[in-house]
């Protein structure tokens, strides 16, 4: 079984971190006068920022937007223009520029006109200790906007064990310490079975949604995979001014597969089948470096978090790029801060769906877990076999639609990596990063709500493909009512494990046509 993102009983909020949203402020007529006006005299709230500034607690102020000046720990940097341009340092504290912090957000605030709602910057503090003074201070400021926690979203990757479905094992040819599953054939998939995918393709006119732009923010995505790169129409994973190095590869792998049922290339005699030929976007926002996470249990692991500033760019760049469909298969249990949810906002009034998975904590009591409780969102649980909830899949009033999230096999990167790293005790008592949890290469099948979700968003391209309204109220309509009603849903038209139901493409797509084929 592969990973499984949870969050229950584990933190909600990013620890000594903060959102700070400033008001608008007027744009000057160069960089350099931007730059004089933002240390002008400070308000009250940027004052306290100083304060803490001085007594050594303020690491880093980073921009969401990537047009303004970037403030690495203690140094002022002017943003690099061009590829190869190298960033200027304009100066670091104790030299020219003394009091870096609050002039970063008012910088900020003068030269950021794209993040919805305002300009934003992460502020990073050295401890949790005096966050929510903090946090009160810049509330009261009038030139603040808003001040928020900074809500942790991630995937937990538990130890993989031996692939559900697997039939046999192949050496891989990439060399030794390397697992290569070997996927059943792609006709006998027993998810693309289960929504009618055959049935679908065969209605008179069947578009298969080339032209659909589906976004895929999550660990990154092997390019190079044979069974994808035909598919793959962008990859961002970049950002030099972030203090963790973001590489172009997928080490954790959950991100290749989510594209892979997504549109992994259709009978090419290779691996799996996609559901969609859509373009896919990915977006890496994922950092390389493993965090510890602490259970309640108290046993611990190294795991990958969500970075807040790489998943909110991803987010302002899918409104810019016009993607059609949008693939978070990630959770956390903190409630959108302002910023986040003026970016769904803005993307779904622009015309965005946005699809996402339910969580994986039905043995924990089903919390909450966002985006998936975002309003306007296709929220999605799992189903297995037999066309019932998975022991995994959360419940709530929010879902929309169930889809295959059991056993899915699907692509994976074709390089070694780990779902998450093992933690034990040092001699200090300290937990301490220990083994890897190896995933396999080329191809798995996995478990989760982060599989069902990708079978929705697919959907949801084919429904703009053929001829459906890109509006996402309609689109989440047409899902809810083409959706079968399983047995286990009791004769109900609604409950809060299925939501309407299971997804039927067959159903979704001839809901558009007029004498369809009928010969399933």
């Amino acid at each position: 079984m592969g990973p499984l993102f949870r969050n229950a009983g584990l933190a909600t909020y990013h620890a000594a971190t903060l959102f700070v949203r400033m008001r608008p402020q007027p744009r000057q007529a160069s960089f350099e006068a931007t730059f004089a006006a933002a240390r002008t005299p400070l308000s009250s709230g940027l004052q306290a920022l100083c304060y803490y500034e001085r007594a050594g607690l303020v690491k880093r102020v980073t921009p969401l937007s990537r047009e303004a000046p970037h403030y690495a720990s203690r140094m002022l940097v002017r943003p690099t223009r061009g590829a190869g341009a190298k960033p200027e340092v304009l100066g670091v504290p104790g030299s020219d520029v003394e009091g870096w912090s609050a002039p970063a957000l008012n910088m900020n605030a003068a030269m950021d006109e794209r993040t919805p709602g305002g300009a934003t910057s992460l502020v990073e503090l050295a401890n949790d200790v005096d966050l929510r003074q903090l946090q009160l201070a810049l509330a009261g400021d009038p030139t603040v906007a808003s001040v928020s926690r900074v809500p942790l979203r991630y995937l937990v990757a538990r130890s993989p064990r031996k692939s559900a479905g697997s039939s046999s094992r192949k050496p891989s040819p990439a060399g030794p310490g390397r697992i290569a599953a070997v996927p059943p054939p792609a006709h006998t998939m027993w998810n693309l079975r289960k929504i009618k995918w055959d049935e679908a393709r065969r209605l008179t006119g069947f578009d298969d949604a080339s032209r659909v732009k589906v976004a895929v923010l999550d660990t990154g995505i092997d390019a190079e995979h044979p069974d994808l790169k035909d598919q793959i129409g962008g990859f961002i994973y970049e950002h030099p001014d972030l203090p963790a190095a973001s590489s172009a590869q997928d080490l954790v792998g959950h991100g290749t597969h989510v594209a892979g049922t997504v549109a992994a290339t259709i009978n090419n005699d290779l691996g799996i089948n996609g559901i969609s030929r859509g373009r896919i976007h990915a977006w890496k926002i994922f950092d390389d470096r493993p965090d510890l996470l602490t259970y309640p249990d108290g046993t611990a692991e190294f795991a990958y978090f969500v970075d807040p500033v790489m998943y909110l760019r991803a987010l302002l760049d899918c409104a810019d790029a016009g993607i059609d469909i949008i693939n978070l298969s990630i959770g956390g249990a903190g409630a959108p801060d302002p910023t986040e949810s003026a970016a769904f906002e803005e993307l779904l009034a622009n015309g965005t769906t946005i699809v996402a998975a339910m969580g994986n904590e039905r043995r924990e009591g089903s919390p909450v877990s966002y985006p998936a409780a975002i309003p306007g969102v296709i929220a999605v649980g799992a189903t297995n076999l037999q066309d019932r909830i998975t022991t995994f899949s959360n419940r709530g009033n929010h879902i929309t639609i169930a889809a295959p999230g059991e056993a899915i096999w699907s692509t994976l990167p074709t390089y070694p990596g780990q779902t998450s790293w093992r933690a034990e005790r040092g001699p200090d008592g300290r937990w301490r990063q220990g083994k890897p949890d190896i995933r396999e290469t080329d191809y798995d099948a996995w478990p989760g709500t982060s599989m069902a979700s990708p079978h929705v968003a697919a959907a949801a391209a084919l429904y703009i493909a053929n001829g459906g309204s890109r509006d996402p109220a309609v689109i989440r309509s047409a899902l809810a009512s083409s959706a079968d009603k399983v047995p286990a849903m009791g004769g109900q038209d609604f409950t809060p494990d299925f939501g309407y139901g299971r997804l039927n493409l067959k159903q979704l797509i001839g809901g558009l046509r007029t004498g369809n084929s009928d010969d399933d």
